[in-house]
């Protein structure tokens, strides 16, 4: 975790009241050399169109912005040629600094090298509205870093890009796609979205040496953690937090062995790191 990116997320929050993530910096990587070489000549500068897509737009429209820094792989699988299009499969990789990661397997989409990425569209379009997509979900988790659940109506474009591709020539892996933003706006997720501009507070005032500050705020955390965890101890937006700051959430708590023991019961997966900021005196 970068906690200069923790800055500026508490500066917006105490100078701006409603900081706003408007502007996406991401890097692209494409993959495409295990296709045949007469495949992949439309591919050359697809990752520089995707790079400029998405970040040469407003998101967001708010008097105050800063980079929201992600980085984006696409693996394209295979390619088919039909008669009016080529239709590409691609796995999709998306992450932000602050730890929202998306991850889909299921991208299928037409694509020749003469195709603009344009965000005017009026239909939908297999490859910009997949972007949106994900452009939507990622400034949507950080709006919420910035105060209760500013990222809602971010949340609900996507569900409209998904109802939309429902209805489209294109629906593959959209059900799963609306499910995503569907489980991580439930009711039952809900805690996890109210505690994120706590944790991101604590993990300044931590920074700052303010241990009792930090702890405080960490005890939020753990009371949101706690009610998803017993809801639904299997929520993929909550494992997706704790793979993303099992780290951040042992500094929190380094010495404090019963929130430490509770982390390591609730996120099996990561209990040595948890175990491992415990007092053994």
């Amino acid at each position: 975790m970068k906690y200069v990116m923790l800055l500026i997320f508490v500066l917006a929050m105490v100078g701006f009241k409603t900081g706003s993530a408007q502007v996406l910096n991401v890097t692209v990587t494409v993959q495409y050399d295990h296709l045949p070489t007469d495949q992949q000549g439309d591919l050359v500068d697809f990752g520089d169109k995707v790079e400029q897509y998405f970040n040469g737009y407003t998101w967001v429209d708010d008097d105050y912005e800063y980079d929201v820094n992600c980085s984006v792989r696409i693996i394209i699988e295979t390619v088919q040629k039909k008669t009016f299009e080529k239709k590409y499969k691609a796995q999709f990789l998306i992450s932000s600094a602050s730890g929202e990661v998306f991850y889909d397997k299921t991208w299928e989409f037409p694509y020749e090298r003469s195709y603009p990425l344009s965000h005017v569209k009026a239909q939908f379009d297999p490859v910009t509205h997949f972007l949106d997509f994900y452009a939507y979900l990622i400034l949507a988790g950080e709006l919420d870093t910035n105060g209760l659940f500013l990222g809602t109506p971010l949340y609900s474009k996507a569900i409209e890009i998904a109802n939309q591709a429902l209805l489209s020539r294109y629906p593959q892996g959209w059900n799963q796609r609306l499910q995503v933003v569907q489980m991580i706006t439930n009711v039952r997720t809900r805690p996890l979205r109210q505690i994120k501009p706590d944790f991101f507070e604590a993990l300044y005032q931590l920074d700052q040496e303010n241990y009792k500050k930090a702890y405080q705020l960490g005890m939020k955390v753990m009371e949101g953690l706690g009610k998803v965890q017993n809801a639904e101890p299997n929520n993929r937006y909550l494992q997706m937090f704790f793979n993303s700051h099992y780290r951040d959430l042992g500094k929190l708590f380094r010495g404090h062995n019963t929130q430490l023991e509770k982390l390591a019961e609730w996120d099996s997966k990561h209990r040595t790191t948890y175990r491992d900021m415990m007092d053994t005196e």
